[in-house]
């Protein structure tokens, strides 16, 4: 005697193909959903990793800015002690020192050697009133390593360390002294402890909270949470949204591809399961038969797509960080996300295929294999008033998102939700348009098409509606394939766009030395190069004072070539001469032919004091480029010779040839060692390499899916025309010709594919552009891709069902009518 379990377990010989690929689906599925989480899990540790070897200990930054010209005192800083959550503080002091008598104006920390300050600037000896530690560049800049003397402010200091720089960090030029000794070098007065001060916090402290404390010592503190950084927010934020929506289209294609071979499960199991009512079997027996089945099904796709997913991220994953040279990342499996997942997947598939559990209990001894379809898709006031549900919801979601400008968190969420129910309101309105439409275009097809055409669309409708979850594997597919290439290709185009923005020309040579003898003389040189087209000088600019109105005003200084800048020839005398900006005349009130006196801020003597050069002339007024530079003068100028910030910092160079360039200019490097040069091609290639190398997870993860759903649409295609071969036999008889029924079979398939292929782009782009509400950004679709793989996609559908409709046409006739 055989329990229900035997005989469920004992029927899956008779679908054997069927349920192997139910568990494939369950385990790509899973298996995809549950390492794309655990990537995400991993990648927010490492960059937590990440954030702490940049940050150290430290949760809170808090104090002033150098323009507020405040200073931590001892009170506060016992203030924030005596706070309840605060584990350490340490004050620290910025300035601004000499370095070997060349580097006027270097960035210079004071600490107190405590381990919260080392964590932060990563050095490990102790810093005695005589010592320094410096950044590896400066290291490199003045031919230093440990043990030698370096000069600061004339004085000499022992190197006890060199600072190593971080993996992925620019390098810059940074002293580290002792707290007291960085206090009596300063060159302006001190009146406090430090600028701002390190505060680490306990784990579970409340940061929020302790930050609002923190601004009753002083509303004037700037507080910084280094959780809360920016970039940090901006990276999670499109990461979280990229997996959610990619891993709700996993899960929806999961499902109707489930659906369907579930299906495909019981019309082959139907007549088994028909034996057993008329021996005697209860439909509570039935229903338990196939639960035990669908259990099995579930249990084995998930165990197998775990351990799937658990050998990709311990083993498969570091292989290929190694292989395409990406980032180190994090390697963790843990149980508790897995488990979650796991059972929110479960629960999610079980919900789902209890439909057709509860349509095997209704399977009757004597059922007639062919039920009954209708024909068209009909509104219901119950459909109607979803569908206003959807409608109303999704409009207050973008509202929603609309008012909260000020939260982008909270103005993603809305988004995010608003497209979602936009894009299911349009997925359920589409066919009753497509239906409508094709009721019309009836007629013009069947004279432009012929009479195959005409009836492949007239059964359309019928199939479309029977088989509505493999219509949703391909609108997922499509959804899918357009959302993420165009995320990706709209990464690739901002990236250029930041380059190019970056690169003003294909070749910069920069002066990081500040080295004054690199001249404007040497722009000269450069650009009687033979691939040199020409050649700009730009340096950093300088905050020098303007006199007007009785008053010294503070202004952005840039020098530059006036004639190259205005593009035209001027007869003005360049060494006196100035263009300002728009935006500044208007403040200043400043017009043409206006001369003013130039002065410089003196630390010393704290005031402004006029430099010994003949006031600049306002020869024109220019647009505001954006730069914060407000007032430009000519290289030849007066000024430029009296201020040292406005040496020839960097010069761009324009040329055709990056490479010839490059080795002309190389005469460069025997005089000034230090010089660094930067080109286009190069970064744009690394660049291009990063690209290519996110873009490559993305396509693994992509062809899993395109081949998943096409061996299900194909399957489920192929067992529709299979058993409508009574049909094709029928029209046969009444005058088809075997040509004709090849011809008939490929029309139904081809109007089904493209219906879903077509709705799944208009979903795609619709939720996409949707989607770009959340950072206003300009998307770039991926036309070739898209068009490649529709292609592809109708080319394997058409090969397939033309062998597939070539061997039932060739079938002999009475055979056909008779099985």
């Amino acid at each position: 005697m055989f329990n229900l379990r035997a005989i469920a377990l004992k029927l899956y010989r008779a679908a054997s193909k069927q349920i192997a690929m139910s568990v494939m689906i369950i385990a790509l599925s899973i298996c995809l959903i549950m390492t794309m989480a655990m990537y995400i899990w991993n990648g927010k540790a490492q960059l937590q990793a990440d954030i702490y070897r940049l940050f150290g200990e430290a949760e809170i930054y808090v104090g002033y800015n150098p323009e507020q010209n405040k200073w931590l005192t001892a009170e506060q800083l016992s203030a924030i002690e005596e706070i309840e959550e605060v584990n350490d503080v340490s004050a620290i002091h910025l300035t601004h020192t000499n370095v070997e008598g060349v580097r006027t104006f270097v960035y210079t920390i004071g600490s107190h050697n405590d381990a919260l300050v080392k964590s932060r600037y990563h050095y490990e000896q102790t810093i005695g009133a005589s010592d320094v530690v410096i950044s590896q560049k400066l290291a490199q800049l003045f031919d230093k390593e440990v043990g030698d003397t370096l000069l600061i402010e004339f004085q000499p200091y022992t190197i006890v360390e060199v600072l190593t720089p971080l993996p992925g960090a620019s390098d810059i030029e940074v002293v580290i002294l002792a707290h007291a000794t960085a206090q009596a070098i300063s060159t302006y007065p001190i009146e406090g402890e430090g600028m701002f001060a390190l505060v680490d916090l306990d784990k579970k402290a409340p940061v929020k909270e302790i930050a609002t404390q923190l601004l009753t010592l002083d509303e004037e503190l700037r507080i910084d949470i280094v959780n809360e950084y920016d970039y940090v927010k901006a990276n999670f934020q499109a990461l979280m949204i990229f997996i959610i929506v990619l891993s709700f289209f996993v899960l929806l294609i999961t499902i109707v591809l489930l659906m369907s071979a579930f299906q495909l499960v019981f019309v082959k199991l139907k007549e088994q399961l028909m034996v057993l009512r008329a021996l005697g079997a209860s439909k509570k027996q039935i229903g338990k038969i196939v639960q035990i089945q669908l259990l099995t099904i579930l249990a084995v796709g998930v165990v197998s797509g775990s351990l799937f997913s658990f050998v990709i991220i311990k083993f498969a994953l570091p292989t290929l960080v190694e292989k395409m040279h990406l980032p180190p990342a994090k390697t963790g499996f843990p149980i508790l996300l897995a488990l979650i997942i796991i059972a929110v997947f479960s629960a999610l598939i079980f919900i789902a295929i209890q439909w057709q559990m509860r349509k095997s209990m209704k399977l009757l001894p004597l059922q007639i294999a062919v039920e009954n379809e209708e024909t068209a898709f009909r509104m219901t006031k119950v459909k109607l008033f979803i569908i206003g549900v959807l409608a109303f919801f999704a409009v207050l979601s973008f509202l929603g998102a609309a008012a909260q400008k000020d939260n982008d968190a909270q103005q993603a969420s809305a988004i995010l939700l608003g497209t979602l129910l936009t894009t299911l309101l349009v997925l359920l309105l589409v066919p009753y348009v497509f239906s409508w439409l094709l009721k019309f275009a009836l007629q013009p097809i069947r004279m432009l098409f012929g009479r195959e055409a005409y009836l492949a669309s007239q059964q359309l409708m019928p199939q479309i509606r029977k088989n509505m979850p493999i219509i949703l594997s391909m609108i997922g597919l499509m959804m899918i394939l357009i959302f993420g290439t165009t995320l990706f290709k709209t990464i690739q185009a901002n990236d250029e766009n930041y380059l190019n923005y970056l690169f003003e020309a294909p070749v910069v040579v920069k002066n990081d030395l500040q080295d004054p003898t690199f001249t404007y003389q040497v722009v000269e040189e450069i650009r009687a190069l033979p691939s040199v087209k020409d050649a700009l000088a730009k340096n950093g600019g300088s905050g020098l004072h303007l006199f007007k109105n009785e008053d010294w005003h503070l202004s952005a200084v840039e020098a530059t070539d006036l004639q190259l800048l205005l593009g035209q020839e001027t007869e003005h005398d360049m060494g006196n001469s100035a263009v300002v900006t728009e935006d500044y005349a208007k403040k200043h009130a400043l017009h043409i032919g206006d001369r003013l006196p130039v002065g410089d801020w003196r630390m010393d003597s704290w005031h402004v004091e006029e430099l010994q050069v003949e006031p600049i002339e306002i020869i024109d007024i220019v647009p505001d480029e954006g730069r914060g530079i407000e007032v430009y003068v000519d290289w030849s100028s007066e000024v430029v010779a009296q201020d040292p910030r406005l040496m020839v910092s960097e010069i761009l160079i324009e040329t055709d040839h990056i490479e010839q360039t490059l080795q002309e200019i190389s005469f460069l490097y025997e005089r000034w060692p230090a010089l660094v040069t930067l080109d286009y091609d190069s970064f744009l290639q690394e660049n291009e390499e990063m690209h290519y190398q996110r873009w490559s997870l993305f396509i693994g993860v992509l062809i899993v899916i395109f081949v998943g759903t096409c061996i299900g649409v194909i399957q489920v295609l192929m067992h529709m025309i299979h058993h409508k071969r009574m049909d094709y036999a029928i029209q046969r008889l009444i005058g088809l010709s075997p040509n004709g029924l090849v011809k008939l079979i490929l029309s139904q398939v081809l109007a089904f594919i493209l219906y879903g292929l077509a709705v799944g782009i208009i979903l795609g782009v619709t939720f996409t552009k949707l989607l770009a509400l959340v950072d206003n950004s300009k998307l770039v679709f991926n036309y070739s891709l898209l068009l490649t793989s529709s292609i592809v996609f109708v080319v394997l559908v058409m090969l397939t069902f033309t062998v597939q409709g070539f061997w039932i046409s060739r079938k002999v006739l009475s055979q056909e009518l008779t099985e």
